[in-house]
């Protein structure tokens, strides 16, 4: 605890029963475990400085976005250390020619359309939940929705991913070229459901607006 505190600020490292219980659930109907200190780290650096703790000390970590997920993958299960990402939550770019948005884990989905909506595009995955859920929540289920339909799921979506891994190493997924060289590492991590690590800076996809949007009732 005392390691966390040095690394992160007393503020952003959390212990006590009311905050721990609040995040050993998710909104899956699975029942809730036990969570242990939960940090809120706000840069690469903090989320490496939590894994290498969490390493020496042999403590598991479970990240954590909005708690909107339905497959259990939040409920922390052993006291780990819980890494909610939620204040690392900027759009860090929007490139429109290539038609790639960078971004923080904890951007709200519906919020990074919201950004995209006057250069014409937005992020096409939405698993109903769009309002609330975070994009390395939507990465980490590599969640679907009623829009996979005509888009695919989240991982059609994502170009490439920062991540850092149990070892607090940072590596560098997929890429912008066409056909990233190797193997696809990034196709991998998404839907990992935070198991091999955390994603700290997430490149998306960007699909263009439809030129009109129209409500057809049939009978």
């Amino acid at each position: 605890m005392a390691e966390l505190v040095a690394a992160l600020a007393p503020e952003r490292v959390r212990n006590d029963g009311a905050e721990r219980s609040l995040l050993q659930r998710d909104a899956s109907v699975f029942e809730g475990g036990v969570a242990g200190p939960v940090c809120f780290p706000t840069s690469v650096e903090e989320v490496q400085a939590i894994m290498r703790i969490a390493a020496k000390h042999e403590r598991g970590v479970v990240p954590r976005g909005a708690g909107t997920g339905l497959a259990g993958g939040a409920i922390p299960l052993g006291a780990p250390v819980v890494v909610a990402m939620t204040k690392m939550n900027h759009i860090l770019g929007v490139d429109t020619e290539n038609r790639v948005a960078w971004v923080e884990p904890g951007v709200i989905n519906l919020d990074l359309t919201k950004h995209l909506a006057p250069y014409g595009f937005h992020f096409a995955p939405d698993p109903s939940s769009q309002q609330v859920c975070t994009i390395g929540g939507n990465v980490a289920n590599n969640s679907g929705g009623p829009h996979c339909l005509a888009y695919g799921v989240t991982a059609a979506h994502i170009v490439a991913l920062e991540v850092v891994v149990p070892s607090g190493d940072v590596l560098m997924l997929g890429g912008l070229d066409a056909e990233p060289v190797g193997l696809d590492l990034r196709g991998a991590f998404v839907g990992s459901e935070g198991t091999l690590g955390i994603a700290t800076r997430i490149a998306v996809r960007l699909t263009r607006n439809p030129p009109a949007v129209r409500t057809l009732l049939l009978s």
